[in-house]
């Protein structure tokens, strides 16, 4: 980043929460160093499902998470 001719320091990314990280994202979307801390920060809330589960598994997984929002 360049400011006036001088060279601003990057933040650290890693130490930026996900809400941080995907403001500067979006206010940066050239910088693919900051795209990838984004796309691998670990979300709390995330599920995740093998993708070699059954197609019939995985939507029986999404419904019962469906359900779950709902209430």
């Amino acid at each position: 980043m360049v400011n006036g001719g001088t060279t601003l320091p990057k933040p650290n990314f890693q130490t930026m929460t996900l809400t941080e990280l995907r403001q500067y994202v979006l206010a940066h979307r050239d910088d693919q160093e900051a795209w990838v801390e984004f796309t691998n920060k670990t979300r709390p809330d995330a599920v995740i499902v093998s993708a070699d589960t059954p197609l019939e598994e995985q939507e029986r997984i999404i419904k019962e998470l469906a359900e779950r929002t709902n209430q």
